[in-house]
């Protein structure tokens, strides 16, 4: 049985919908560029960019969220061009259905689900550090790691790691802010 999408403090759920579809669009991303391990200054920013425009409450404006979301897939089109011709196509670089992980098992739902909220919330502290011209390479390629994660098969085993990360991704996100407001004051 199917279930509906699972909204946390979303009433607009054609927003919601797009949300889910950008967050799929950073995952092909991510997978792109097989989860940090080749990740460029340019994409870290469309990934840190996408995952704030996906912070509930940010933005409510659907043409902003559609136009991130071919912002993010032009930076997919850019790095792995061949990929959309392929005859054969294997998967790897293609958008994740949110779907998937609304209907996993719960534990596994549950695990990842953290990880991508904790990354959305992360993705405040980061976006704005990043405005003041501050930034962090490990916080950029987590953020890309975490998404690569999410989507693809994982068990509890493999991802309770990637959720500890998180908690610690989140404290070097807050120190980065700090830093970044203190030193401009």
């Amino acid at each position: 049985m199917e279930k509906k999408m699972f909204c946390y403090q979303r009433e607009q759920t054609d927003t919601a919908k797009l949300q889910d579809e950008l967050t799929g669009a950073l995952i092909a991303l991510a997978r792109a560029v097989d989860g940090a391990e080749t990740i460029s200054p340019r994409t870290s920013q469309v990934i840190l960019k996408g995952l704030f425009t996906t912070i509930t409450n940010v933005s409510f404006d659907n043409a902003a969220i559609e136009k991130m979301i071919r912002e993010v897939r032009a930076e997919k089109e850019r790095l792995v061009p061949d990929c959309s011709k392929c005859p054969s196509p294997c998967g790897k670089t293609a958008e994740y259905n949110m779907q998937q992980l609304w209907n996993a098992d719960e534990d596994i739902r549950s695990l990842k689900s953290l990880i991508l909220f904790g990354i959305r919330g992360m993705s405040a502290y980061a976006y704005l550090a990043n405005v003041l011209d501050y930034e962090d390479d490990e916080v950029n390629r987590f953020f890309c790691e975490a998404l690569f994660r999410i989507g693809y098969e994982e068990s509890v085993e493999t991802l309770l790691p990637t959720v500890l990360k998180v908690g610690e991704i989140h404290l070097k996100c807050m120190a980065l802010l700090d830093k970044a407001n203190t030193e401009i004051c």
